[in-house]
């Protein structure tokens, strides 16, 4: 677009469209000669020429006697038969613009969209808020550099009836595991185990991050079932990365440290990546079917299913169990509790419970096939010296959240501990 201005007072702004390609030189000298067309033909002439003017129609230029200069007929009319002619002078030609700027083409790269690439999970709360029913976070990308969103439909009836969720987030880095971590604790650096990924693209990468970062919460991936941190990223060719120095097991997920398999599912989960849907209060022990239907989806929708175990509202199980035996042969039973709005370890503070009440179960599976369950509100539990007395005992303590049981914690008690 190529603008002309006259000087002086007044304002008023006039758009020409012309549907023609041409420099920006060119496009300024037009603007400038039609502003000037506009200044001249304010000067207007009136004249009656007589019946002769029947033959003069508008667009034709003429002379007026003692007038200079050229005029071109603006309006032709007739009144009881005598003609009417409204003049305007003829613009002069107008010089060349001698500097315009035909600007750039800012067009987006032509880029393969490809097909939708869906996971759904329920995940622990990824912030430091309590959530009042269940949640599941839907993760997506692209085979194709291209792929921006899809829409989304969820089922909770195995695709009897679908409702509209929205669209999915922004594109998530993703792909699958080529060589997993295998087994590793869960509260130190792995040092030892890194894990080969490959990405859905070549055109997605990856990125160190430094210990602040990672206490920040950078570099968190879905790998198979665990949550876990990369300190390292590596590429080794052929869209392939390798991760290490990890930090596992993260939000409470340690019981799926070893658990991924060459094939499983790898995302890198980002607030603007992970599309979050709340989920009625009956769903856990369900599960939810997810469809996306994308602009490269024309072989079908990416579909993705996923178990509601609560994982997003119950509390992570408890830690650090041990037995101590007591003066009767018994066994004092104590762990710490985790909490699931607890991850930043502040120094001078517990966890907060995030709970209605601080509650735990205790159940002991006998020898002989029995169960026993206690309840107690404290970290801590006696078991009698006849619980034992037949053998080998385990002990699992769940703590009771107020939507739901957490994964339990075991240890075996008596027989010389096992």
């Amino acid at each position: 677009m190529q603008r002309a201005r006259r000087p002086g007072a007044g304002d008023a702004d006039e758009r020409v469209e012309v549907p023609a390609a041409m420099a920006g030189t060119q496009a300024k000298t037009l603007a400038a000669a039609l502003l000037a067309r506009r200044e001249v033909e304010r000067t207007r002439r009136t004249v009656m020429p007589g019946l002769a003017g029947l033959a003069i129609g508008p667009g034709e230029r003429v002379a007026i006697a003692g007038e200079p200069g050229v005029w071109r007929v603006a309006e032709a009319s007739v009144e009881q038969m005598a003609p009417r002619l409204t003049l305007v002078p003829v613009t002069p030609p107008q010089a060349p613009a001698t500097r315009a700027d035909s600007g750039q083409v800012m067009a987006a790269p032509d880029l393969t969209i490809g097909r939708t690439l869906l996971h759904a999970v329920e995940l622990p709360p990824l912030d430091d808020v309590a959530l009042a029913a269940p949640r599941l976070a839907v993760i997506a990308s692209g085979s194709g550099a291209g792929w921006r969103r899809a829409a989304l439909l969820i089922s909770a009836d195995d695709g009897a009836s679908w409702q509209a969720a929205g669209a999915t987030a922004a594109p998530a880095v993703m792909g699958r595991v080529i060589d997993p971590p295998g087994a590793g604790p869960s509260t130190l650096f792995d040092a030892g185990a890194s894990l080969v990924v490959e990405l859905a693209h070549r055109d997605m990468e990856l990125a160190d991050a430094d210990d602040r970062r990672l206490d920040g919460g950078a570099n968190l991936a879905l790998v198979g079932d665990e949550l876990l941190q990369f300190g390292h990223a590596a590429p080794v060719g052929e869209g392939r990365w390798r991760l290490s120095r990890l930090l596992r097991g993260r939000r409470g997920t340690e019981g799926a440290i070893g658990t991924a398999r060459a094939g499983d599912r790898f995302a890198v989960l980002e607030p603007d990546t992970v599309r979050l849907i709340d989920l009625p209060l009956a769903s856990p022990g369900g599960r939810v079917t997810v469809m996306a239907t994308g602009l490269g989806d024309d072989d079908g929708p990416a579909l993705a299913e996923a178990a509601v175990t609560g994982a997003s509202v119950v509390p992570p199980s408890p830690m650090d169990l041990r037995a101590e035996v007591t003066s009767g042969g018994g066994r004092l039973l104590r762990w710490r509790r985790r909490s699931r709005l607890g991850w930043r370890w502040l120094d001078g503070a517990d966890a907060p419970l995030a709970e209605e009440a601080e509650r735990y179960r205790v159940t002991l599976h006998l020898p002989d096939g029995g169960v026993r369950e206690f309840e107690t509100d404290t970290p801590a539990i006696d078991i009698g010296a006849v619980e034992l007395s037949g053998g080998a005992v385990l002990a699992r303590v769940r703590q009771r959240g107020t939507l739901g049981l957490s994964r339990f914690a075991e240890i075996w008690m008596g027989e010389d501990d096992v």
